[in-house]
């Protein structure tokens, strides 16, 4: 009696378990963080185009089964306008992206190199850039590639052919904050301004040599976007840190704990800023999160505009 009572309760914990997992499948399109496990056994959902955002070359070198191939150059070309990486224009968006299947209900999986914590910023940017072009039904595969071969799961060098499909871009302009923003947010303060560059970037001993100036936007946090991830942790891949480190990560820099709070995020290019939003608004919840397109790279060019440097930014709780 009291054999057949363990045994019936552990056939529920697994029955419980299995309803547990199966609940944030992505195909629900509410997961935005997805696990290679999880990603393994669903390729064949209905309806989900996975995207490699890695170079072509590594994309014809060996992908995940079915994954279509969109570079992260793509994501962010050069715009000669303002002599920076923006992100392109909906119209572009639109065709790329019906060239490679996707549909208006098609649940996106992105996945990146995963190697390292730039690695993982293009895959976040690429998220940040769906969710601005108005798709909020896509998800980021924790870990990206290096996780997935790491745990010796089948690539392809198979291309898919996909439909031509029927997506349109529909822009969300409360995700992408634009230089006029930048400005007006000096004045109002209405904002924190986040830079998620390195430590030596933001305090102005370093720059990236396409970047004009050292230092920082007045008053930013510095949460390097290195912070956010466990790449090269005993050879890890660069999946996310847990909600809870970076959380407390967030407390230590001086970010508010209102999930309200508006925030605009920066880099140089907006690629790590790109991760940034992805780990705030996507992982710890903050509901007003915009990555400044232009970042840096656009910022530093107007030299009548302020920059800090040999200081740490700061925010009065």
């Amino acid at each position: 009696m009291k054999r057949n009572l363990i045994q019936t309760i552990m056939i529920a914990v697994l029955v419980a378990g299995t309803a547990l997992v199966s609940i944030p499948a992505a195909a629900t399109g509410t997961a935005k963080l997805v696990s290679t496990e999880w990603l393994a056994k669903n390729l064949d959902a209905p309806n989900m185009v996975i995207i490699d955002v890695r170079t072509a070359a590594n994309y014809d070198f060996g992908h995940l089964p079915g994954a279509v191939s969109m570079p992260y150059s793509a994501w962010e070309p050069y715009n000669k306008a303002t002599r920076c990486q923006m992100m392109p224009t909906p119209a572009d968006v639109t065709g790329m992206l019906r060239s490679l299947g996707v549909n208006d209900s098609t649940h996106i999986v992105i996945y990146d190199q995963g190697n390292t914590a730039l690695d993982a910023s293009e895959g976040g940017a690429a998220v940040w850039i769906m969710e601005s072009m108005g798709h909020e039904d896509v998800s980021y595969l924790n870990g990206g590639f290096t996780k997935w071969t790491f745990e010796g799961r089948i690539i392809d060098k198979k291309k898919p052919a996909p439909q031509t499909g029927n997506f349109t871009a529909n822009p969300d302009t409360s995700k992408v904050a634009t230089l006029k923003d930048v400005i007006a947010n000096l004045k109002t303060k209405e904002a924190i301004f986040l830079d998620d560059r390195s430590a030596v970037q933001h305090f102005g001993i370093e720059k990236r040599a396409d970047v004009v100036r050292y230092g920082h936007i007045p008053n930013s946090i510095n949460f390097p976007v290195d912070f956010m991830t466990n790449a090269g942790t005993n050879r890890a891949p660069a999946t996310i840190r847990s909600k809870k480190e970076l959380e407390a990560m967030a407390d230590g820099v001086g970010l508010p704990r209102d999930k309200d709070t508006k925030i605009i995020v920066y880099c140089n290019s907006a690629q790590q800023a790109g991760m940034g939003y992805f780990v705030l608004r996507d992982i710890m919840g903050y509901r007003n999160v915009e990555t400044y397109d232009g970042s840096m790279l656009e910022y530093a060019q107007d030299k009548k505009l302020p920059l800090v440097r040999f200081s740490w930014g700061f925010v009065t709780k």
